[in-house]
């Protein structure tokens, strides 16, 4: 190549100073590269601007490179097709899978919340449109070009992509860039959500080769996680009481790899004898697909090799003969009609919305009932209230007294925290000319660049919305 781009800048348009919206544009003469293309979730107004808000004229993008299945990591794609683009969208084999369930649920909402918000306002004749639809879901899965791990692929002129293990969720990877600048080729690695060393069914992190400038995830980078051998253990505490006084379980869970992972433990408990066997409903459809892509990847690379030799030996380890998938409606009444001791898992996994508030409903004010917790809960939810000890809760509008027991279990993050983002960045050789901290509120951001500094890395940058750094 004779002339090789001038102009190399990296541009933070969403995931910095949050842990939402993760969009982050790198520019290389008059190509343009999306690392990651997700929504914004808080407060509506300010979520649905900053989601219609991209870093470049969504024509003039090249492609997008996404590094897993979340909707705050790909939630934007179908939004940003609307909007003009008509690029490549790079991802793993396993995301190309879990995209068409996650799109297409995600333009549903936006569907049925745009006809809510016009039916409650129809009198005053105000209207919205849905963020995106189905439609143009679609048009976004129709660009999708999937990439088995490690193997370099062309992303525009000038520039070579790769994606990397993060051991997050299935299919999640690091996305990395080798560009040819006019002086020199670049490094640029984006972890996307960087996973733990000691996941429950995940990979570690795959420490990639060289790296000049790092974008790195800091969700948890002032904690450290309880460790994860002792998870099996706590299920089984948490699970006594039921035990004692024939009560049922509800646990509000995230549909993709938070419930796949609490079904193979309790399958793991129940084969093993700590749990007594009994019925256990996954009420839940999208939970029901994702679980489906799940079996269709039990040899993909970003699962453990522990995982993987227990499922060619043991056979489907989401399909233990106590678990029962419901789907429709009708099957998910019944479950209310299974009397006694039960485990009910169902989204969303803050009490948001999803089939968990009709049981809690229902069960809630049961002194017998145990309410269990396996993930973060978001300041203002229905989830957060109860896990910080609300009496009194409305579900649906209605008040409702809490008598059941509530419990949170904290081993089953799929983030890296502290020593796990610490290891990460110290495996990295050479050391990264360049540390951006992204994805972490300021306290988390604030805390992981300390402690890096006491390590020697002193080069992090806590980028703010919208900056804009010229690289060399």
């Amino acid at each position: 190549m004779t002339n090789l781009p001038s102009g190399f800048a990296l541009r933070f348009n969403g995931g910095v100073e949050e842990v939402t919206g993760s969009r982050h544009l790198v520019e290389l003469g008059d190509a343009r590269i999306l690392l990651d293309c997700g929504i914004f979730q808080g407060h509506r107004r300010e979520a649905l601007e900053k989601s219609k808000n991209f870093p470049a004229e969504p024509p003039t993008i090249h492609a997008v490179l996404v590094t897993h299945a979340h909707i705050d990591h790909a939630g934007g794609l179908p939004l940003l097709v609307k909007q003009g683009f008509t690029g490549a969208i790079h991802c793993t084999e396993a995301t190309a899978d879990l995209l068409p369930i996650m799109l297409v649920d995600s333009a549903i909402l936006q569907e049925e919340d745009a006809a809510f918000f016009n039916k409650i306002h129809a009198a005053e004749g105000i209207t919205i449109e849905p963020l995106y639809t189905r439609e143009d879901a679609e048009k976004a899965l129709s660009l999708l070009i999937p990439h088995p791990y490690e193997e370099p692929f062309p992303v525009a002129d000038g520039m070579e992509g790769s994606f990397h293990n993060a051991g997050h969720v299935l299919g999640s990877a690091m996305a990395r860039l080798s560009l040819k600048t006019s002086k020199r080729t670049r490094h640029i690695l984006f972890t996307g959500d960087l996973g733990r060393r000691d996941a429950l069914i995940m990979n570690p992190p795959r420490i990639p080769p060289h790296v000049d400038y790092l974008i790195a995830e800091s969700t948890y980078g002032g904690r450290r996680h309880p460790d994860t051998h002792g998870v099996a253990e706590a299920m089984a505490q948490a699970l006594e009481r039921s035990e004692k006084e024939n009560g049922p379980v509800l646990i509000p869970s995230f549909a993709l790899e938070r419930t796949q992972e609490i079904v193979y433990l309790l399958g793991q408990l129940i084969h093993k004898g700590r749990i007594r066997p009994l019925p256990v409903y996954v009420d839940s459809p999208m939970a029901t697909d994702i679980t489906r892509v799940f079996d269709k990847h039990l040899d993909d690379p970003s699962l453990s090799e522990a995982f993987r030799r227990h499922a060619k030996k043991e056979g489907d380890p989401f399909d233990p003969p106590d678990v029962r998938y419901t789907r429709t409606t009708e099957e998910s009444k019944r479950i209310m009609l299974d009397p006694g001791r039960k485990i009910i898992i169902a989204g969303s996994g803050m009490c948001e919305g999803g089939r968990i508030l009709h049981h809690l409903r229902n069960l809630i004010g049961d002194e017998r009932t145990t309410i269990l917790f396996v993930g973060f809960q978001a300041q203002g939810t229905l989830g957060r209230r109860l896990v910080e000890g609300a009496t009194k809760v409305k579900i649906f509008g209605l008040p409702h007294d809490v008598a059941a027991q509530v419990h949170t279990l904290k081993h089953f993050s799929g983030h890296a925290d502290q020593d796990d983002l610490s290891w990460f960045i110290m495996g990295l050789s050479p050391r990264p000319e360049m540390v951006f901290l992204v994805h972490g509120d300021s306290v988390q951001r604030e805390a992981l660049a300390a402690h890096l500094a006491t390590q020697g890395v002193n080069r992090v940058t806590l980028p703010r919305y919208g900056e804009r750094f010229e690289l060399e």
